[in-house]
């Protein structure tokens, strides 16, 4: 909500002052203190004319919920990984699996491509929702964290399992080809989900293992080294940007920008450190497996599921080809 001065108080001139915009931000060691960063540049950079608020994980609804806020008006600003989108553009839901690329290298192409721009980024604009910084460079990490209640030394351990996924079609897919079974939960209740037993297998990115607190209750971790992790990137309504002023529409990129830049030196330095706490300060231990076998364990499952109806063939390939 934007909150200005009563207008008895304000004059034309500063009617633009003092105004406050939502964030939400998922509540994580690293994306939770770059969503900060990012509230400071702003309002430096507006000299007080635009201040952030941060509302933090499931504080104002559910993902989709956030979403639909963003659209709406509510809410002005959503950081988060760009799979969160795949309601909006299904694309997203794909491309952003885990190992769908080969490296950060060719990540970072397919942010950049003429197909991101039709096939997700347009889109988006279409449905409300503008990404300030769509060649993301708020990176988190090179690697994720597969926590289970049984070891899982290959792919073929997964069969059976209680695998939680998000909301979306190609998650599912994906733990079902990799024969487990898929349980849906929300990212705020994944860790009652997994106390309760509704799930015993829960793969999360570098940034955020920490903050779950899922190693409370898992008894292993299985490193998954892809070279790379999603970005996160900063949405806006289009809405609310189009009411801003050009000077203060640069300032908001310029300071994606800028914590972008802080988020990754965050993630480099910390993500090693939050790797070696799991085991020394935790008592979780940490099984380093065969990175190829899963890695080719994960792109058959893709593979399958986006020739089978999840993506049109050329496209796959394309994207493949990047």
């Amino acid at each position: 909500m934007i909150r200005r001065p009563p207008r008895s108080t304000q004059s034309r001139s500063s009617a633009a002052s003092d105004v406050y915009k939502r964030q939400v931000i998922h509540r994580t060691t690293i994306g939770g203190q770059a969503a900060a960063r990012f509230a400071q540049l702003v309002e430096a950079k507006t000299a007080g004319e635009i201040k952030l608020r941060i509302y933090y994980c499931a504080e104002l609804g559910t993902q989709a919920e956030q979403l639909e806020a963003l659209v709406e008006g509510p809410i002005h600003l959503y950081v988060d990984e760009p799979l969160c989108f795949e309601r909006y553009a299904e694309l997203c839901g794909p491309v952003f699996l885990p190992y769908f690329f080969a490296d950060r290298e060719q990540y970072h192409r397919f942010l950049q491509s003429s197909i991101a721009q039709e096939w997700i980024w347009q889109k988006l604009l279409d449905r409300g929702i503008r990404v300030l910084n769509p060649a993301s460079n708020w990176e988190c990490g090179s690697f994720e964290i597969l926590f289970s209640t049984q070891p899982l030394f290959s792919p073929s351990d997964l069969a059976g399992r209680k695998f939680r996924a998000y909301p979306s079609r190609a998650a599912v897919g994906l733990r079902q080809a990799l024969g487990a079974q898929a349980v849906v939960v929300e990212w705020s209740q994944v860790y009652h989900a997994f106390r309760s037993k509704q799930i015993d297998t829960f793969l999360v990115p570098a940034a955020y293992f920490l903050s779950t607190q899922v190693y409370e209750v898992a008894r292993y971790a299985t490193l998954l080294w892809s070279g790379y992790t999603l970005n996160l990137t900063i949405a806006i309504s289009e809405r609310e940007y189009s009411t801003l002023p050009p000077h203060v529409q640069k300032i908001l990129v310029e300071a994606a920008r800028e914590a972008g830049e802080y988020c990754t030196a965050l993630a480099q330095e910390r993500t090693a450190t939050d790797l070696e706490r799991l085991t020394q300060e935790f008592g979780v231990p940490v099984i380093h497996p065969d990175q190829q076998a899963w890695r080719a364990g994960f792109s058959a499952a893709i593979e399958s599921i986006c020739t089978e109806g999840l993506l049109p063939e050329q496209l796959y390939r394309q994207l493949k080809a990047l």
